[in-house]
């Protein structure tokens, strides 16, 4: 089981995990947008969700191996994260 929690202060994408099924929670203090993006098969990240703006909590579920992460594109205020896999 892999565990990635953080703050976004700021936009940028936070730390990725793999697995089949991958927990993502976060609380938003104010006004922000996050994207879930899943890794390519070229390398590159992919929308899964885009324009999260308020408290959410979703699994996000495959049935191969995926590579998942979030990404703060805009930001004023705090949104405290976690993405954990089985």
């Amino acid at each position: 089981m892999a565990i990635v929690t953080g703050t976004f202060s700021g936009t940028g994408a936070s730390a990725a995990v793999a697995g089949t099924k991958v927990s993502i929670k976060m609380d938003f203090a104010g006004t922000a947008s996050v994207d879930i993006e899943e890794l390519g098969h070229d390398g590159g990240w992919v929308k899964a969700e885009t324009g999260i703006t308020a408290d959410s909590s979703k699994v996000f579920d495959r049935p191969t191996l995926a590579t998942v992460r979030l990404n703060c594109t805009a930001h004023t205020n705090n949104v405290v994260y976690s993405l954990e896999t089985n």
